[in-house]
């Protein structure tokens, strides 16, 4: 679930980072270019209104006995505009506000040396757009001002308009992408899912078919028959195989009992070879009871109805009927903890780590059991070397007995004790491990699901 959304989430960030890099790119560049426009059409505009009223302006000045405050004050421009004169160096203005001191320096010595200039100005906070002509015939210099501020104000409710459109248009694409990774990941954790029960040994599960993984659908589920039947046939093989080898075995057993029953009269080298025969009768009986477990745990007939199991009371049984003498310690709650399961494999589990640690650790040294997380741990402690770390990786495979099991003593073990407890514990939705205590020899921790009744 952590996956999926992890998923979900990045590509949702992935289509709302790039709805948001398109729509700030097009907001700005529109805005730009809009207001650059705007602006250039304004300026054009007062530009023209600027060189009319000029024109005007030196009309109503050129009749002999003009005044030029009269005509100064009846003049009016056009888009609110303030008209500065500048005469005999001496300025006359339309407005008490605005004097030839507010105009640039530099733009004011252009027009007075009989150029007409243009610039963009900030008058009184405000944007401003001034118009300097020089009228000769006159002998006047007129200056409008244009405010801006209208259009400043146009231009920042688009600027508010682009946000608000790129805000959403960010937005609408982490939707977009929200729905775009549900449809992606939808079919994928079904894959997942099915995957996940086929390794748990659901070997009948099949993909359901898919329109947009159609291919795909049809190579896994052609992959996964394949191997079923492939695991069927090494089943059936290897059930076949163990279940003939038990009619030769009863018959060795029955001629070895025949041979046992005049060992007195055997030499002392018949009597020690009668002894070496005897261990591996046994080791090859208990091997064959372990393959025809394995045999029908692979092959699915191992059907059992589970039910709520008292783990306390069954270890101690377990322990008890193996090695009385074993310490068992019940540690954090673990008293009359309850899981569900199947009697007859939880006790194979414990008995097969008691027998591993006879075999290959000189003796289970403790035995305990603990709740932790929801979890009841059930821990086998021997006294051994501990496992090589070559051996961990493998410690659970079928036939694996390690590369140091001949440091570790006459070994009758067939290396399938430990895997069968694994298999138990996987079909009771559990795990085991194994674990170095601080110090010395090795740990088997079997970890089952606490049965809340």
């Amino acid at each position: 679930m952590r996956r999926r959304w992890r998923l979900r989430t990045r590509t949702a960030l992935s289509f709302g980072v790039g709805a948001a890099l398109v729509s700030t790119a097009l907001a700005l560049s529109t805005y730009a270019v809009t207001s650059q426009q705007l602006l250039d059409q304004r300026e054009s505009s007062s530009l023209h209104q600027a060189f009319v009223d000029a024109r005007l302006f030196k009309d109503e000045l050129a009749p002999p006995g003009a005044n030029l405050e009269e005509v100064l004050s009846s003049l009016t421009s056009a888009n609110g505009a303030e008209v500065l004169v500048n005469r005999n160096r001496l300025w006359f203005s339309t407005s008490v506000l605005t004097g030839g001191q507010s105009l640039p320096t530099p733009f004011v010595s252009t027009v007075l040396a009989g150029k007409p200039a243009e610039q963009r100005i900030t008058l009184a906070g405000a944007p401003t757009f001034v118009v300097g002509v020089p009228i000769p015939s006159v002998g006047a210099f007129y200056f409008e001002i244009h405010p801006l501020s209208e259009l400043r104000g146009t231009l920042d409710i688009l600027a508010a308009v682009l946000a608000a459109a790129a805000v959403g248009t960010t937005l609408l694409g982490a939707l977009l992408g929200l729905w775009a990774s549900r449809r992606l990941v939808r079919p994928l954790m079904a894959t997942a899912q099915v995957a996940g029960q086929i390794g748990a040994g659901q070997l009948d599960r099949r993909l359901p078919p898919d329109a947009d993984l159609g291919p795909l659908v049809d190579s896994f589920n052609d992959m996964v028959a394949r191997l079923q039947q492939r695991i069927e046939r090494d089943a059936r093989f290897a059930a076949d195989l163990t279940h003939e080898l038990r009619s030769p075995l009863t018959t060795v057993g029955a001629a070895f009992e025949l041979v046992d029953a005049h060992r007195d009269a055997l030499p002392a080298d018949g009597r020690t070879a009668l002894e070496s025969l005897q261990v591996e009768i046994e080791r090859l009986t208990d091997m064959i009871q372990d393959l025809l477990e394995i045999a029908r745990i692979d092959a699915g007939a191992e059907h059992t109805e589970l039910e709520p199991v008292p783990i306390d009371e069954l270890v101690e049984r377990t322990v008890a009927a193996h090695h009385g003498q074993t310490p068992l310690a019940m540690l954090d709650g673990a008293r009359g903890t309850f899981v569900l399961g199947d009697k007859r494999r939880l006790q194979r589990i414990v008995a097969n780590l008691l027998d591993n640690a006879d075999l290959h650790g000189e003796g289970a040294a403790l035995v305990w059991l603990a709740v932790r997380d929801g979890q009841v741990e059930i821990a086998v402690e021997d006294r051994g070397p501990g496992v090589a770390p070559g051996d961990v990786e493998h410690i659970f495979e079928r036939f694996y007995r390690g590369k140091a099991a001949g440091r570790r003593g006459f070994s009758t073990g067939s290396g399938l004790g430990l895997a069968l407890a694994a298999e138990h514990a996987r079909f009771h939705q559990g795990t085991i491990r194994l674990e170095r205590p601080a110090v010395r020899g090795a740990r088997f921790v079997v970890s089952l699901p606490v049965h809340e009744s």
